[in-house]
């Protein structure tokens, strides 16, 4: 895979959050339209002190086939208004590129990080899940297709999705979930069984919030 071909999935994956965001500002002034939500709510929990960069997924932890290529910090600059307006206070993202010569071209976990005022963490778990499926299911029926995926719960409240292009069958996977004050999502463009790692992962990245 071409160095460009990889720079163009992650800003597409970067793309995808967004988006997401931005609809879920929108979408949250009524009630949703849209296929049932599998967010998985639980208690909230107390606020957590921690430094975004602390909380990302490391090498030892991420299987041996994947790489760190990217990491860096996420700006408010980057974000959306939902997420500003919602008490966004710092964030932090980190990519992991699959080696595997079998797996298809330019497939990547991404991990972002979020740290929000309060309880808006657990706000911006429906918000992004619900917001982007019912923004395809509204708007972008005719290119894309979208799935919610029932998930185990992790931290206060947790959803899942896979979208698909029906131009070239491509899809991505999303998890979102909320502990205390962080939000997350961790998404792939890999196979299912890259899905069941993220999953995975998704937990192993919630322990880390105290």
């Amino acid at each position: 895979m071409t160095k460009q071909s990889f720079s163009f999935m992650i800003l597409f994956m970067t793309f995808l959050i967004l988006l997401s965001a931005g609809i879920a500002g929108c979408t949250s002034q009524a009630p949703s339209a849209g296929p049932a939500s599998t967010i998985t709510p639980a208690p909230v929990a107390n606020t957590a002190v921690v430094s975004p960069a602390n909380l990302v997924l490391q090498p030892q932890e991420i299987p041996g086939n994947f790489t760190l290529v990217e990491k860096g910090e996420r700006h408010a600059s980057d974000l959306s208004d939902w997420a500003r307006d919602h008490g966004w206070m710092s964030g932090y993202y980190v990519v992991y590129r699959k080696n595997d010569p079998a797996a298809p071209s330019g497939t990547v976990i991404r991990q972002n990080i979020s740290v929000y005022a309060e309880k808006n963490a657990t706000l911006a778990v429906s918000d992004t899940i619900d917001g982007f499926a019912d923004w395809i299911v509204k708007e972008n029926a005719m290119n894309q297709s979208v799935e919610k995926i029932s998930i185990p719960a992790i931290g206060d409240a947790t959803g899942s999705l896979k979208y698909i292009n029906k131009g070239d069958n491509s899809g991505v996977y999303m998890i979102a979930f909320a502990k205390m004050n962080v939000f997350e999502d961790i998404q792939t463009n890999g196979t299912a069984a890259d899905y069941e790692t993220a999953k995975q992962l998704a937990t192993i990245a919630a322990a880390k919030i105290r």
